[in-house]
């Protein structure tokens, strides 16, 4: 779908091309016939490219129209990713580089959110979430570069409400310790 929102990809010159307006008409025709079978009761949402990182691309500002055009539609969150669209992107990375995208669409659009995007830590999906820049945080290499990232960013900020599977409650007092004793030497 997110080929039909760029103008970078979609060339058509019919009623599904050129405008904001026409670029969105096949992914709300098809955002419509999901919702219409999804549950009312189940919430969906919607992934779009919030910036084409290339000239002529989609910007954030399109971003926020499409967010309007889907929220109308049912939609009851937009997750902010980028890029993925041209080859010749150039993106600006960094730490939370897309969380922009996701306080924009929330505060300015009014439309709940979901940011994603060199979130790493705990305390980053914490801040972004206190701070109003997001309703949720998706969180996902970090998780393929360790499986147990959630129970070990939990530990690591003191949270002992998430059940650790059986097979590993011994390691739990082990990583925290490990994890005390680094927190102590560092502050020496």
């Amino acid at each position: 779908m997110s080929s039909f929102l760029s103008p970078l990809t979609n060339l058509r010159d019919d009623e599904y091309g050129g405008s904001v307006a026409n670029r969105a008409r096949y992914p709300l025709e098809v955002f419509r016939a999901v919702r219409a079978a999804w549950p009312q009761d189940k919430p969906i949402s919607v992934r779009l490219s919030c910036h084409d990182w290339t000239p002529g691309g989609n910007t954030p500002d399109d971003a926020l129209v499409f967010s309007q055009m889907f929220k109308e539609a049912g939609a009851d969150l937009i997750d902010c990713s980028s890029g993925q669209v041209s080859k010749a992107e150039r993106p600006v990375y960094g730490r939370l580089f897309q969380t922009p995208f996701s306080d924009q669409i929330r505060n300015e659009g009014g439309v709940a959110t979901i940011a994603v995007g060199a979130i790493s830590e705990a305390d980053h999906a914490n801040s972004i979430v206190a701070a109003g820049r997001a309703d949720l945080c998706a969180i996902a290499r970090p998780h393929l570069a360790d499986s147990a990232w959630t129970l070990h960013e939990a530990a690591r900020i003191g949270f002992n409400g998430l059940a650790w599977p059986t097979q590993y409650v011994s390691a739990k007092t082990q990583y925290e310790t490990n994890l005390a004793r680094a927190a102590l030497a560092s502050a020496q």
